[in-house]
């Protein structure tokens, strides 16, 4: 999706997103992702700057759960824009071509919001969830816990 010419970051970003601090543990993370039907979180400083972003998937790479900190599986994004960077096609292109869910804004170096992108285009509000969607017409599924996987995959998913 394309935005009118004009729009900068500002206009269409979600103000004072989620985020975790860098010294919260995996565990934390962890919890604050379920609760916000979430699969990334921006990691800031106490300040707000902008350490790095976590992912889901990152969360089963570290050690013990309870020690193991966001800031150290935390990591920076390919790209950020700052909040009066004009936008358009460019960030759901450059979104697309890195492969990013989320597109953190920033003010210098502290996040003051994020653009998300979803299958299909950007949106503006929300976060991209990490729930299961069920298809139109299919009927006789239940959708999965967060903390359930497929057998022999590391995906949430959803019974057949």
């Amino acid at each position: 999706m394309g935005w009118p010419v004009g729009y900068v970051a500002r206009d269409v970003m979600t103000r004072d997103p989620d985020q975790v601090a860098c010294s919260d543990t995996l565990v934390e993370v962890a919890r604050r992702m379920r609760n916000l039907l979430v699969a990334f979180l921006p990691v800031c400083y106490q300040h707000g700057d902008l350490q790095g972003v976590i992912a889901l998937r990152d969360l089963k790479q570290g050690g013990d759960p309870a020690r193991v900190t966001a800031s150290s599986l935390a990591q920076l994004p390919p790209i950020t824009i700052g909040v009066d960077d004009p936008i358009g096609h460019v960030v759901s292109d450059l979104m697309a071509a890195h492969r990013m869910w989320l597109l953190p804004v920033l003010d210098g170096p502290r996040l003051v919001g994020v653009i998300h992108y979803a299958t299909g285009g950007s949106r503006v509000a929300g976060h991209f969830p990490v729930t299961p969607r069920v298809p139109r017409g299919v009927t006789g599924i239940r959708p999965r816990r967060l903390n359930e996987q497929l057998p022999g995959s590391n995906r949430v998913g959803v019974d057949t």
